[in-house]
């Protein structure tokens, strides 16, 4: 038997591996850097057998409970490859991740009342700890229409709030936020400019009726509690977004793919209708999701979910099946490049009913009496038992089983039937993620954030220690500071730096990001035409398939927009923190943060003008085509010419038609692909024309900020002389220091101790 001995911290990525109490290279088995542990847990066992060629393995593993069970998730699935193989896992420390935020809570709290610095009291600091840790974490539900996706978030809050009609209703975007302990939810309604238009407290669906049919209504901020969620260390707001064909504003469309590639990877739960679950509408959103799912490794399949919703609709006498049901979705999917999928199925009305049920919410007579009426159905047909179809994980099986367990002792039908609806098993999986990914990054975030402002801090005062042991270093500061003041005078280091910026010039790497992006367009239109090219198309399936291009192009509109705007703020702020970091060098030990940033503006360019379909007739011919035959009387057969006597008395006649047909490939070769790549150009000049306005921007700002740093310089010189020159204030600074410095220390150990294994 080897023995196995694993630390490993999520928070600073430091690993220390033994074998058989003898340090070992980690590296050298599986080379995976600063990868999580999640990203090669899958592979962990199997490279210990091959390489250790042991049948009985112990692995001792010390770190976050969370990475320990992707470890027991790792060794169910190799052994169930190795039968013969035994592994056992200890827990020799393992922690709670949220037992981390309230001690980082607790920490942040100290230091607002005893730091003797002035700074760490700042609202702004203040501030920027709320914001890394105590922040919502976003999960967007997207659909397409009638897919139920408005019933299964109904179902999530326990109450009828969002409207669920059979047409286009989530006209404007609705964010949840989860609110642990409140009775009622209440909502504020925002238009476009982030005026407060309506206050409704209690929120009722009527008042959302309401506020979402007012046209001036951009978005509605909802605030309850969502009893399936635990939003006490990290809160929880689902965004329900407009879908891609149901949207009052491209804003509304451009926040969902914006929400795929943003830095922080919120959740994104994808809802699907179980009756009909393939449609047109899916196909570029899928695209960027499969995108967005094959960047990431584990952690980005993990926050994608997809609800098979209405999964109670199959016959199983006619051999319909959930399983069967599960794998057409998955082929679906795989056709759009997403692999792997992990597929809630769902019925999510009848957790609705049961939810508003047991809420004394109240209920419509069909819901009462076609719906609620049939929940000991879900209890009495096994096959409806959505919850075990569920791909949850050892864990979230065990808390579903234990809270089956309970219903079932309670003998409370209604929660048995609740759970085997499949809603509890996505809000599982939701507080998993929250637990697992989220939280964790927030902690490290968190740590690391104040760490960067304490060290900030500390150069001053670590500076002042060192003098107090070194005349020389007292020598030296005065040398300095007659360096320093020549150069103010001169003004070398100063001009070098504007300079510099007076180059500064993002344009080159500009253009090439824009054809990168332009190219990727291009290449989605070429895919979604391939199968258009036909020169002879019946007319009627011309025109649909030009109302499709229309839709493409408007949601290739919102993604080229989305993507510039990222390429922008990459490359723009990239070239300007340069230009920081080179003038925080030349005033390091004097001055503190230079910050800049850039703001958001909107990119002109409308791909809407392009005319898809009044100029289809131009490439129009009509053709004669043969659509059958009739049987006619021989008219050529008389009873009085002998010589047709012989003659069929009736004859077979073919009939032709004048189809009309579009050269379908001829109308995207002239009309829309010259136009698509013209108004993606003139997109890309407009993007174009206004960052080297920003450039301009940045070079204006940073001049001002040169000049006003360098009047804080000659205050720090004053300062600093001063020092020099008073041998009894200078003692009584390096006294304050000391106090000071011992704090900082203090509070480093104290927060690397928040993140230590």
């Amino acid at each position: 038997m080897t023995t196995f001995d694993l630390t490993y911290n999520p928070f600073t990525k430091e690993k220390i591996f033994k074998v058989d109490g003898k340090e070992a290279d980690l590296e050298e088995c599986w080379g995976q850097g600063n990868k999580e542990l999640v990203e090669w847990s899958g592979s962990f066992f199997e490279v210990l057998y091959k390489k250790y060629n042991d049948s009985e393995i112990t692995v001792n593993f010390k770190g976050i409970v969370r990475d320990l069970q992707f470890l027991e998730d790792a060794k169910l699935a190799y052994e169930m490859q190795k039968p013969n193989l035994k592994i056992t896992i200890n827990d020799v420390g393992c922690s709670l991740v949220k037992n981390r935020i309230e001690d980082l809570k607790k920490l942040f709290h100290k230091m607002q009342t005893e730091t003797p610095f002035e700074k760490l009291k700042s609202d702004d600091l203040k501030n920027t700890f709320n914001k890394a840790v105590s922040s919502e974490f976003e999960m967007a539900v997207v659909a397409t229409m009638s897919s139920g996706k408005s019933t299964l978030i109904n179902s999530m809050l326990g109450r009828e709030l969002l409207p669920a009609r059979n047409e286009a209703t989530t006209a404007t975007l609705a964010r949840i936020h989860d609110i642990d302990g409140l009775d009622d939810f209440k909502g504020k309604s925002y238009d476009s400019e982030g005026n407060v238009l309506e206050d409704c407290d209690p929120l009722t669906l009527d008042n959302m009726d309401k506020l979402n049919d007012d046209p001036k209504t951009s978005i509605i901020e909802i605030y309850g509690d969502i009893a399936g969620v635990d939003s006490k260390d990290l809160r929880l707001v689902i965004s329900d977004t407009p879908g891609p064909n149901n949207s009052r504003t491209n804003e509304h469309k451009a926040h969902t793919y914006a929400l795929l590639k943003s830095e922080y990877k919120p959740m994104i739960v994808y809802v699907l209708n179980a009756q009909s679950p393939a449609s047109t509408d899916d196909e570029t959103l899928l695209a960027d999701v499969a995108e967005a799912m094959n960047e990431g490794g584990r952690q980005a399949k993990e926050r994608f979910i997809f609800v098979l919703n209405k999964a109670d609709a199959i016959d199983p006498g006619k051999g319909e099946s959930v399983p069967k049901m599960i794998e057409h979705i998955k082929e679906y999917l795989e056709k759009h490049g997403i692999k792997n999928a992990r597929i809630f199925p769902t019925n999510a009305r009848m957790a609705k009913v049961i939810r508003q049920y047991k809420n004394k919410q109240p209920l419509t007579e069909y819901e009462e009496d076609e719906v609620l009426s049939k929940y000991d159905s879900l209890i009495k047909r096994e096959w409806k038992h959505l919850s075990n179809f569920s791909p949850l994980s050892e864990t979230a099986k065990r808390e579903q089983d234990e809270m089956l367990k309970s219903a079932q002792e309670r003998n409370d039908t209604y929660d048995e039937a609740l759970i085997y609806t499949g809603v509890p098993a996505i809000e599982l999986t939701i507080n998993e993620y929250l637990s697992k990914y989220a939280l964790p990054a927030k902690i490290t975030e968190g740590v690391f954030s104040f760490k960067e402002t304490i060290n900030k801090l500390g150069i001053e005062a670590e500076a002042t220690e060192r003098l107090k042991n070194d005349k020389s270093e007292f020598d030296k500061l005065a040398k300095n500071l007659e360096k320093i003041k020549l150069a103010l005078k001169k003004s070398e280091n100063v001009n070098k730096i504007k300079s510099e910026i007076e180059k500064l010039s993002a344009s080159n790497v500009l253009r090439e990001k824009f054809e990168t992006a332009f190219g990727k367009i291009m290449d989605e239109y070429e895919e979604k035409t391939k199968s258009m090219q036909n020169k002879k198309m019946d007319e009627k399936v011309a025109r649909s398939n030009a109302e499709l291009i229309k839709k493409f192009l408007n949601d290739v509109q919102l993604k080229f927009r989305t993507d510039i705007e990222v390429i922008l703020q990459d490359v723009l702020v990239s070239q300007a923190q340069v230009a920081v970091d080179e003038y925080k060098k030349y005033v390091e030990d004097l001055v503190g943060e230079v910050s800049y940033d850039m703001p958001t503006e909107a990119i002109l360019g409308d791909l809407s003008s392009i005319d898809v379909t009044s100029t289809l007739n131009d490439y129009s011919h009509n053709e004669s085509v043969f659509v059958g035959t009739r049987i006619e009387k021989n008219n050529k057969k008389s009873w009085f010419i002998p010589w047709t006597w012989f003659l069929a008395t009736s004859i077979t006649k073919n009939i032709y038609d004048e189809i009309k047909y579009i050269d379908f490939s001829e109308f995207l070769e002239n009309e829309i692909e010259p136009n698509l790549r013209k108004a993606l150009s003139s997109m890309q000049e407009a993007a174009f024309d206004w960052a080297k306005k920003e450039e301009e921007r940045f070079r204006i700002f940073f001049k001002e900020q040169l000049n006003k740093l360098n009047e804080r310089i000659e205050e720090k010189i004053e300062e600093k002389e001063e020092l020099l020159h008073d041998k009894e204030k200078f003692e009584k600074r390096i006294k304050d220091n000391e106090t000071k410095l011992s704090w900082l220390n203090g509070f480093k150990k104290e927060l690397d101790k928040v993140i230590a294994i």
